[in-house]
């Protein structure tokens, strides 16, 4: 469930710029801000599980730096189903040119404050 002061349109826009933003000092505010301390990552590919903020926050910062940063590239989310304490939320990662470049979903568990408890990224998904 989550903290009734916080909308489904804040919550996404602020998961999403745990993995976009650019300044890397606002990034990890955002992830201790989102992120329960004691939260789990678990990655598809390549099968990666992470507890922790600390542990997050790096392989956000690895990926931010090696996938994000100067790329060009913008992600979107365009779906979204929420049932009980699981939220769904598929996202796009578009090229400077349009095209679709990649898409995944997340699932994301929050605590009754709102904080990811635990996320499941699956990539290659259509």
């Amino acid at each position: 469930m989550t903290d009734s002061t916080q909308t489904n349109a804040d919550f996404d826009a602020a998961y999403l710029r745990t993995w976009t933003e650019p300044d890397a000092s606002k990034r990890l505010a955002l992830i201790e801000q989102v992120w329960a301390p004691h939260g789990s990552l678990h990655v598809s590919s390549p099968g990666l599980s992470l507890t922790g903020t600390t542990d997050i926050a790096a392989h956000i910062e690895h990926v931010h730096n090696d996938l994000i940063a100067n790329k060009g590239l913008t992600f979107a989310y365009d779906q979204r189903a929420e049932s009980g304490d699981a939220l769904l939320l598929r996202w796009s990662m578009t090229a400077p040119n349009g095209d679709v470049v990649g898409r995944g979903v997340d699932t994301v568990f929050r605590d009754s404050d709102g904080k990811v408890t635990r996320a499941y990224m699956f990539m290659g998904v259509n």
